[in-house]
Parts: structure tokens; sequence; C-alpha cells
């Protein structure tokens, strides 16, 4: 399961630090956006095996957060309850051995 441990402090995006991770099928990508003061927290979400920049905008999800460890709490939560309630898609996702580059 995605432990809070395993995500990186606010202080590493407070920097502009970017961090990607896999739990299971599903790939994520958290990162910070917008001009200060405004920052936020932006997660997005795909099935894997495939990098988020080789597919359709439409088939990764994104969330924003406030940039705060709060923020960042409620982002992981948010990462844990994709994980449970979209267990189908990333259970099917293929292994990197079988993905079919062409087709995603």
């Amino acid at each position: 399961m995605i432990d809070e441990k395993e995500i990186m402090p606010l202080n590493f995006f407070a920097y502009g630090g970017k961090y990607s991770g896999e739990h299971a099928g599903m790939r994520y990508l958290i990162k910070r956006e917008g001009e200060k003061p405004d920052f936020v927290l932006l997660a997005n979400i795909w099935q894997g095996p495939y990098a988020s920049c080789s597919l359709a905008k439409e088939k990764i999800s994104s969330k924003e957060f406030e940039f705060s460890e709060e923020g960042r709490i409620e982002l992981i939560n948010w990462l844990k309850n994709q994980y449970e309630t979209r267990k189908d898609e990333w259970d099917s996702a293929p292994s990197i051995l079988n993905a079919n580059p062409l087709k995603h």
C-alpha cells in the first residue's frame, strides 16, 4: 500500500522536485505547479507500465491540492483512494514485457 513515508516531504516540492512512483499497476507523478505565492501540489495518475508523456491526456487523472503539509497528506489519501476504488483498472495493467507500445 502507498505509505506516507514513501512520498517525499513538502520541502522537496518547494524546491521544484518532481516525484514519480508506481503501486501495483497505478503510476503517479507529484509536482509543484503555479507561481509564488499560489503554488499547489499536482498529482497525476495513470495505468502503467507507460510513461505519462506517451499517453493521451484523457488517460491521465489529475487533482490539485493545497501547497502545505495538510495538502500533501490529502494528496496521499487521494492516491490511496484512487488505488482502492479503481483496483480493477490497475490490476489489468499489462506487464512492461507484454505492453504494446503502439496501442495505449
